[in-house]
């Protein structure tokens, strides 16, 4: 079972990366088509803070949920190596 679940947070965390990394790359091309086509400042001042906003939100995202899940697989091999006579039961 601890094998399955850190498996499993290990999966978790790289997907989420993986998909906001994405999410990143296209809001940003997005903004940068958008930008240069247009090639009106107003553009670029109304929407900067929702495009920073964006690139901030995605970012703590990206970093945030694989750390976590990796502090949870780490907190959970260190718990299997101290006591292991405790079992990661389904329930």
């Amino acid at each position: 079972m601890q094998a399955t679940l850190t498996q499993w947070l290990a999966g978790i965390g790289w997907t989420v990366f993986t998909l906001a990394l994405a999410a990143l790359i296209l809001v940003n091309v997005g903004a940068f088509v958008a930008f240069t086509s247009r090639g009106d400042s107003s553009l670029v001042e109304r929407y900067t803070s929702w495009w920073l906003a964006a690139n901030l939100f995605l970012l703590a995202i990206a970093v945030g949920i694989p750390a976590v899940t990796a502090v949870t697989r780490l907190a959970i091999l260190g718990a299997s190596a101290v006591l292991p006579e405790i079992r990661f039961s389904t329930g």
